[in-house]
C-alpha cells in the first residue's frame, strides 16, 4: 500500500499556514479570537509554524457548548489558533484520502454536500420505486470513535511520524468517556480505550468519513450491494426485497461491532417501501417528488415569530429578516415546494 512520507515540512509551511489562516477566519473576521490573531497575523502565524517545527505544539483546551438543530448536541469549539493548525493539516492530508472515498459517500466534500446527497437518492427512489429502503444510523458516532482504529486508518496512507505525533496531539486534545462500551472479545481493560471526537472540528470531519469508509467498502465489496447512500453516519440501502434488507443490516451490525466498534442505533433503523418516503438530508424524499419537512415549516414560522418580536423592539435590522427568508426560500428550492413556499411568505408578514 502506496504511504505519503515528508508530508510535515507542507503542513507547516507559511504558504498552507496563511491558507490555513484565510479558511479558519472565513465568516468569523468579528469573533474576538479571530480577531485578535488576525491583527497579528504574520506574527501569530510564525510563532505557531515554529511551535510545530520544534515539536512542543500543544493543543488547546475547547470551548463547549449545546446546540439544538434540530437534535441536542454538545459542540467543541477549539481556540482560533488550534482551527488553524487543523486547516493547514486537513489541506495536505485530505487530497490523500478523497481519492480513496466512494462517490457516494457524501457531507463534507466538495461537490458531495446536502444537495448531491438529495439528488442521488431522488435517482435512487425513482429506479426502486416498487421496493424498499433501509435507513439507519449509528448510535452516538461522534463520542464512540475508537482512537485505536482512527489512527491505524490514518497510518496505512501516511508514513510521515510528524504528521502522525500531530494527528495524535489533535485526538488526544478531545477524549470522551461518556459511551464507552464493551464489544464481543472485550477484555476487562476495553472501557479504558481512548473514544471521541468532537462535533465542530474541521478534522472531525475529515477523520469521520475516513473512519466510516471501512463501512463503505464493506458494503460494495464484500456484500456487494451498489445502491447504497452515506451521508456522515446516516445510511440507505435500496433493494426489491424486505426480508433481505433486514439480513443486510444484521451483516452491517456485525461488521461495525468487530471492526469499528460501533452500534446502530436501535430505534433509527428501518426497512420501508420507498413509495411511503425517505426522511433524507432535511427533505422527504418520494420517487417523484421530493418534500420539505413539517417541522422545518414549523421551525421557520417560529422563527419569523422571535424575528417579528425583536424587530418591533428595534433588535435586528430589516437585513436580518431578509437573510432569514432568503435562507429558506433556498431550502425550498429544491424541493417541489413552489406553491407551499408562496403560501408561507404571503402569511409571514413584518
Amino acid at each position: 500500500m502506496n504511504t505519503s512520507k515528508q508530508l510535515y515540512e507542507r503542513v507547516c509551511s507559511f504558504e498552507n499556514m496563511y491558507d490555513a489562516f484565510l479558511k479558519a477566519a472565513k465568516g468569523k473576521s468579528l469573533r474576538m479570537d479571530c480577531a485578535g490573531f488576525a491583527y497579528n497575523r504574520e506574527r501569530e502565524i510564525f510563532a505557531l509554524q515554529a511551535e510545530l517545527l520544534d515539536g512542543i505544539y500543544r493543543h488547546g483546551p475547547y470551548r463547549e457548548f449545546e446546540v439544538n438543530d434540530p437534535k441536542r448536541r454538545q459542540v467543541k469549539a477549539a481556540p482560533f489558533r488550534d482551527r488553524v493548525v487543523h486547516h493547514a493539516l486537513c489541506n495536505i492530508i485530505e487530497p490523500i484520502f478523497e481519492a480513496r472515498f466512494i462517490s457516494n459517500s457524501f457531507a463534507c466534500r466538495k461537490g458531495k454536500g446536502t444537495f448531491a446527497a438529495l439528488g442521488r437518492c431522488g435517482e435512487l427512489a425513482r429506479r426502486f420505486c416498487g421496493g424498499y429502503v433501509l435507513k439507519a444510523d449509528i448510535s452516538k458516532f461522534f463520542y464512540s470513535v475508537d482512537h485505536g482504529i482512527m489512527f491505524a486508518a490514518l497510518s496505512r496512507r501516511i508514513a510521515d511520524k510528524r504528521v502522525l505525533a500531530l494527528i495524535a496531539e489533535i485526538l488526544a486534545s478531545s477524549e470522551d468517556a461518556r459511551f464507552r462500551a464493551y464489544f464481543p472479545g472485550d477484555d476487562l481493560f476495553a472501557l479504558q480505550r481512548r473514544t471521541g471526537i468532537p462535533i465542530g472540528n474541521l478534522t472531525s470531519q475529515l477523520f469521520s468519513n475516513i473512519y466510516l469508509t471501512e463501512l463503505d467498502y464493506f458494503v460494495k465489496q464484500q456484500l456487494r450491494w451498489k445502491p447504497y447512500l452515506r451521508y456522515m453516519d446516516d445510511f440507505l440501502l435500496f433493494g426489491p426485497d424486505k426480508k433481505e434488507l433486514w439480513i443486510i443490516l444484521s451483516r452491517i451490525e456485525a461488521f461495525l461491532a468487530e471492526k469499528l466498534r460501533l452500534r446502530v442505533h436501535p430505534k433509527k433503523r428501518t426497512v420501508s417501501p420507498v413509495s411511503c418516503g425517505i426522511d433524507w438530508v432535511g427533505y422527504m424524499v418520494f420517487p417523484e417528488r421530493i418534500k420539505v419537512r413539517r417541522r422545518n415549516i414549523f421551525r421557520f414560522r417560529d422563527r419569523n415569530r422571535k424575528l417579528r418580536a425583536l424587530f418591533k423592539r428595534g433588535r435586528i435590522r430589516p437585513a436580518d429578516i431578509k437573510q432569514s427568508i432568503m435562507s429558506f426560500c433556498a431550502y425550498t428550492s429544491h424541493a417541489n415546494a413552489n406553491k407551499l413556499t408562496q403560501n408561507l411568505l404571503e402569511r409571514e408578514i413584518f
